[in-house]
């Protein structure tokens, strides 16, 4: 479906280099935390529709989903997730949170800002490809059920092919692709303990 091995790809994001660090602070001096991606989402929503996508907004919540076609082929979804955590940012810089107690702390602002950038050269280079890419824009990742559900309820992977996300990791050096078979990062779940016994006061709990 796409011709990995063309230098137009690697040319066409490093063009955009400055670009696509430009939207990662943005979205990092903008954070927003799970369920409440509003602005975020907006932000997506608006590039995508610039570089001339299908754009579905509000898919599962906050969600929106890109879609680019060109020709017959495999349909193969890109993901990323939108979504802050609730803690506060210390650094002194220019691209600082400014929302008190919401920051990317784990790397949500640069998935965004990476599958922009892909969109925006997929886009561009359509003699590269046949087939569709969708590009699909998570919110609350961070929180059990998460957004992932309710976007798969409404569609968002139908008729999909296969599916590839990325997910930044401090130790592994920049300009390194680390991966591996079955699982390899951590997940959100939920469980739910009944206990069976005598009632009792809470400061007495051996008794």
């Amino acid at each position: 479906m796409i011709n990995t091995t063309a230098p137009v790809w690697k040319a066409a994001l490093a063009s955009r280099f400055e670009e696509t660090v430009a939207w990662r602070r943005h979205l990092h001096r903008h954070p927003e935390v799970s369920y409440e991606e509003r602005r975020t989402a907006l932000f997506v929503k608006e590039k995508l529709e610039s570089f001339g996508l299908e754009v579905a907004a509000g898919v599962g919540g906050h969600g929106v989903v890109g879609r680019l076609r060109n020709g017959a082929g495999p349909v193969v979804a890109l993901r990323a997730d939108m979504d802050a955590l609730p803690i506060q940012d210390e650094k002194i810089c220019e691209y600082a949170s400014t929302v008190p107690g919401v920051m990317h702390a784990c790397g949500h602002d640069a998935h965004t800002a990476t599958l922009l950038s892909v969109a925006r050269a997929l886009a561009e280079h359509r003699e590269g490809w046949s087939g569709e890419v969708r590009f699909i824009f998570q919110p609350a990742e961070e929180v059990s059920p998460g957004g992932a559900q309710a976007m798969i309820k409404e569609g968002a992977l139908q008729g999909v092919d296969r599916m590839y996300g990325v997910h930044l990791w401090t130790p592994i050096p920049s300009g390194i692709v680390a991966v591996r078979p079955g699982p390899m990062m951590a997940a959100v779940d939920d469980f739910f303990l009944t206990v069976y016994g005598r009632g009792g006061h809470g400061g007495m709990p051996h008794l």
